[in-house]
């Protein structure tokens, strides 16, 4: 089925975007890979005036890694991303690898960090690694510029906090600790929507006590979250058994899963709580 819209830009500027945006308001749709959007316009779900494809704006794309942070433009391809060789020999390597669970090659090549989180899915690879990471959504529009703490920028399927004529620009990763680990769990594979996603990094002092711990999981509510009081027990702990058994408990029972078409709740609940305790000791181990 043919796509069906009126008007296709492609500025190269973040201001002429803008400025776009502001001229055709909810009657038009930012794209960048597309992967997600083409398919609603093929199959008249969606329904615009205007294309505003962002792909050709440099300053979206490409990564910085300094000292204290990395900065990842909105725009840039999750499958570059998940082979950078800078960014995953970096403290900030797990971005890079959830990016390359993805769906194929083939998608990975078009779609962008920005557009795999601003579509808001519960089962999106990408965003476990930024939640983990204390990740910043970088956003510019109408009122200038504001950072939002990714942990408070997703609303529900399909829904976040940006306002009308706003746009992603970058994410900010400030300086991590520790080590991280994620797990897909998915019946085909990275090509398949995850059934379940976990993500976890902790850190430890000189005595192997747990200084900082971070638990996202995906799939498992409205919007990807942190189960933070997964990392409040964990705090403090020197990981034995026993603390790692009731961190996976703990996260398990603290999740009200949908049953779908993928798998049902209790399904869902058990994956939580099996990897959970993997992803912990595999975030250990990385630690050495």
């Amino acid at each position: 089925m043919k796509m069906k819209f009126e008007k296709y830009f492609r500025p190269t500027t973040v201001q002429e975007a803008l400025d776009l945006m502001k001229e055709y308001g909810t009657d038009c749709k930012v794209i960048a890979g597309g992967t997600d959007v083409v398919i609603r316009l093929r199959a008249r779900t969606l329904r615009v005036q205007a294309i505003i494809d962002i792909s050709a704006i440099p300053e979206l794309k490409g990564i910085t890694l300094s000292k204290d942070k990395a900065v990842i433009g909105a725009a840039h391809d999750l499958r570059s991303l998940s082979l950078d060789p800078a960014l995953l020999e970096s403290e900030w390597e797990i971005v890079a690898e959830c990016a390359g669970h993805v769906s194929s090659t083939q998608i990975r090549n078009l779609a962008t960090l920005g557009g795999n989180n601003v579509n808001a899915s519960p089962s999106a690879d990408t965003t476990p690694a930024l939640l983990i990471s204390d990740a910043v959504v970088n956003v510019v529009g109408p009122n200038g510029a504001r950072d939002i703490p990714i942990d408070e920028f997703f609303v529900g399927p399909g829904k976040t906090v940006l306002e009308q004529g706003e746009l992603i620009t970058s994410f900010t990763l400030p300086k991590q600790e520790g080590a991280a680990a994620y797990h897909k769990h998915a019946i085909r594979g990275d090509t398949d929507i995850s059934i379940v996603g976990v993500g976890v990094r902790i850190a430890l002092d000189e005595n192997g006590v747990v200084t900082m711990a971070r638990v996202a999981l995906g799939g498992v509510a409205p919007r990807s979250i942190r189960v933070k009081n997964v990392e409040e027990l964990l705090v403090g702990t020197k990981l034995t058994d026993e603390d790692i058994e009731k961190a996976a408990e703990l996260a398990r029972d603290s999740i009200t899963p949908i049953t779908d078409q993928r798998a049902t709740a209790e399904y869902r609940k058990e994956m939580v709580y099996v990897n959970v305790k993997n992803m912990i000791r595999e975030a250990v181990a990385k630690i050495g």
